[in-house]
């Protein structure tokens, strides 16, 4: 199956689109041929996917990179932004996106380093293990494993006040920061705010097309830029390709699924931490975010959510020329400069 994203912009979803993106995805990435996608060449090219739209970040006093304790205490790596001003510092946990096989320190590192600088904290960016080679959900285990351990210990390694944290992500990484708020409330793990973009929400190996899903947004969206339904249903076949085919390995695997392939299945949404959502109004994914929005509210939870005009999935990649972007960074970097502030 053909399913880059990276095509002439569908007539279906052009008269929607910014005319701002349009022109800048038409001049860098619209005539990139269309075929079969090798995982370990996107891999290597995913970080750097949409810079020709990443706008400069400032530079934090300090970049490093070390390692934190994962699922069943194995290692996972972390890249840590340090802000000017002298600590301990509240801080922020991000995840990255990459539909759960892609993604690396790179991919948000712009993000990280405009809200480290912005909002006054430390930045913390966890490079969670991927499937295949590693069975889904691997990156939600990883990823509050490691939340934990910096609450447990980040005062002491990372020079942070362990009572000022949030957590966010982009797609993958914002189901993450979701799922992470449930068993962190679970936990007693004091989140103050969780703030999403895109997130992906819903089990799609339910639908065979885009049409059987109750989801507007992926009917009209269905071949959006950047990503389409195509590639949403090859995403999700690795996702479930990383799971055993058989015998106790599988009966474990699938055990530890729990509620995770359809986040608007979790049984309790109550008590949850502040919540941000932003979603792209060209973007599949868009319905089902806000329809996470809307469970949150309904479950009593403080929650702020906004729908960008004009831009589709990865736009808050695309800094240096959509002010879509823009605003994305800036309204997360207020709300946890305003919230870890307190």
């Amino acid at each position: 199956m053909s399913h880059e994203a990276l095509n002439p912009i569908h007539p279906q979803v052009l008269p929607h689109l910014d005319p701002v993106f349009v022109q800048l995805y038409n001049e860098h990435a619209a005539s990139t041929p269309a075929g079969p996608i090798d995982l370990a060449v996107l891999r290597k090219k995913y970080s750097v996917l949409y810079s020709y739209g990443t706008g400069p970040a400032p530079d934090c006093a300090r970049v490093y990179d070390t390692e934190v304790l994962g699922h069943n205490g194995d290692a996972v790596p972390v890249r840590v932004y340090e802000p000017a001003s002298e600590g301990p510092w509240p801080v922020h946990v991000d995840f990255h996106g990459g539909g759960w096989g892609l993604g690396d320190l790179d991919t948000e590192s712009h993000i990280c380093k405009h809200i480290c600088m912005k909002a006054n904290v430390c930045v913390i960016d966890v490079d969670y293990r991927l499937v295949p080679e590693f069975a889904f959900p691997i990156g939600i285990q990883d990823s509050f494993a490691a939340l934990q351990y910096i609450h447990a210990e980040g005062a002491k390694k990372f020079n942070i006040d362990s009572n000022r944290i949030s957590i966010g992500g982009v797609s993958a990484g914002g189901n993450i920061a979701l799922v992470c708020a449930h068993l962190a409330r679970d936990a007693k793990i004091p989140l103050r705010l969780v703030a999403v973009g895109t997130p992906t929400v819903d089990d799609i190996s339910k639908y065979k097309t885009a049409s059987e899903t109750p989801w507007q947004s992926m009917h009209e969206m269905e071949h959006a830029p950047t990503l389409n339904w195509a590639r949403l249903k090859w995403f999700d076949n690795l996702k479930w390709q990383s799971i055993a085919p058989a015998g106790p390995e599988r009966d474990s695997q699938l055990a530890a699924l729990k509620w995770y392939a359809n986040i608007l299945d979790a049984p309790d949404f109550t008590n949850l931490s502040k919540t941000v959502i932003y979603t792209a109004a060209c973007d599949p994914l868009r319905d089902e975010g806000e329809a996470y929005a809307q469970k949150l509210i309904s479950g009593g939870n403080e929650v702020i959510q906004k729908r960008f005009a004009g831009v589709p999935h990865p736009f808050m990649h695309m800094d240096k020329d959509l002010w879509q972007a823009k605003e994305f960074i800036e309204l997360t970097a207020e709300h946890i400069k305003f919230t870890l502030g307190k």
